[in-house]
């Protein structure tokens, strides 16, 4: 799996760990044999493989709700939001994706019960990393699984990506390929300072430039959903308010076409999870379900979840929940395009959207007033 970067730099399946500080008064051990092996086993018990389809990629266990991180390119052709993971002891489940932020081409899988918890990968800090320092990288290059590779820490650097600009990656000359995107990159210490997301490469293998995300993303990531989580729990049942409705337009009925997201990992938060709806002439982003006490919630937006509105039963509806088909009149066709289309917005400004629920075969519009995603500053 892979994709290109500024002409010479390909997205691949990669997996690693992240280093720390070389320093001695940040606590960083001498990579010696006996440590080497130290980590690389603790690395192999909470490092997957992921599979979607015939391609594949790494992951590792990062929260103690068993959430695992890999990158947004990985989990891209997850039909419905479900992927495979196979853990190091060969017990395989299903995981569904529930978040991914593309700017940083990572995302977050909640995979199914299996017997037995898998130890997460503490997450260092990225400020702390330092250019000649010793790190690992683990992952499954080509499907190889169970695969460590050691070098340091080249560089630090801004990449430019397809979706953006990545601040503060971390560049490494350990061995990183097709298989490794995805897997954790790790200190002496055994502590994830960066996600496998890139190398530069001309062929398609390594040539000894690789780059990882910081792990100061992943953290902020994973407590977006956290937070996004808890509030789903703490708050089952929201209160209802309806939509205006216009002229039915008759329409396929909707059905997702990919992976859950979450909307509004930018300056603004509109909090919903949703994802792509392409069936016939309909496309729009179909929401699953509201965050109580957010942006979409108090405006009366309603999730597939979420209980049905009074409307939709008056009206002999199915429940879909709502269907996002534009923001300020301008068509949004995707979780991406929601997502550009908020980019510019600031909190505390309102957006117009137009809704439709069910087949599609009535209108209305909702005005929401957006505001700072969650712990952000």
């Amino acid at each position: 799996m892979m994709r290109s970067l500024l002409a010479l730099v390909s997205l691949l399946p990669l997996t690693f760990g992240t280093p720390t500080p070389a320093s001695a008064q940040n606590g960083s051990r001498e990579m010696t044999e006996t440590r080497r092996v130290e980590v690389a086993e603790r690395l192999a018990r909470s490092t997957v493989l992921v599979q979607v389809g015939s391609s594949g990629g790494s992951g590792f266990v990062v929260s103690e709700e068993g959430w695992i991180v890999t990158n947004a390119h990985v989990v891209a052709a997850a039909r419905n939001g479900v992927v495979a993971i196979r853990y190091s002891d060969g017990t395989q489940v299903r995981a569904r994706v529930l978040a991914v932020d593309r700017l940083h081409d990572l995302a977050v899988l909640q995979p199914g019960d299996r017997e037995g918890s898998v130890p997460a990968l503490p997450l260092a800090s990225a400020s702390e990393v330092r250019v000649g320092q010793s790190v690992l990288a683990y992952g499954s290059p080509f499907g190889l699984e169970g695969t460590l590779t050691q070098g340091i820490v080249s560089a630090r650097r801004d990449l430019p990506t397809r979706e953006g600009r990545i601040e503060g990656v971390i560049q490494t000359d350990a061995a990183v390929n097709p298989g490794n995107s995805g897997g954790p990159l790790a200190n002496s210490r055994g502590q994830v300072i960066g996600v496998n997301t890139a190398i530069l490469s001309r062929t398609g293998g390594s040539n000894g430039i690789g780059f990882a995300v910081p792990s100061n993303f992943v953290q902020s990531l994973v407590e977006q959903v956290r937070v996004r989580m808890n509030a789903v729990a703490r708050n089952p049942t929201p209160p209802i308010r309806e939509t205006r409705q216009e002229q039915p337009q008759p329409r396929a009925e909707a059905a997702p076409e990919r992976a859950v997201d979450t909307a509004g990992l930018g300056p603004v938060w509109l909090g919903i999870l949703g994802e792509d709806v392409r069936v016939g002439r309909l496309r729009g982003v179909r929401i699953q379900a509201v965050i109580p006490g957010g942006p979409a919630s108090e405006a009366g937006l309603r999730g597939l979840r979420d209980p049905v509105p009074t409307a939709a039963r008056r009206l002999g509806e199915s429940w879909t929940g709502h269907i996002i088909l534009a923001v300020d009149d301008e068509p949004v066709q995707s979780l991406d395009a929601l997502t550009e289309a908020l980019q510019s917005r600031a909190p505390g400004q309102a957006a117009r959207l137009t809704l439709t629920m069910g087949a599609g075969r009535v209108r209305g519009t909702a005005e929401v007033t957006l505001a700072a995603p969650p712990n952000n500053p």
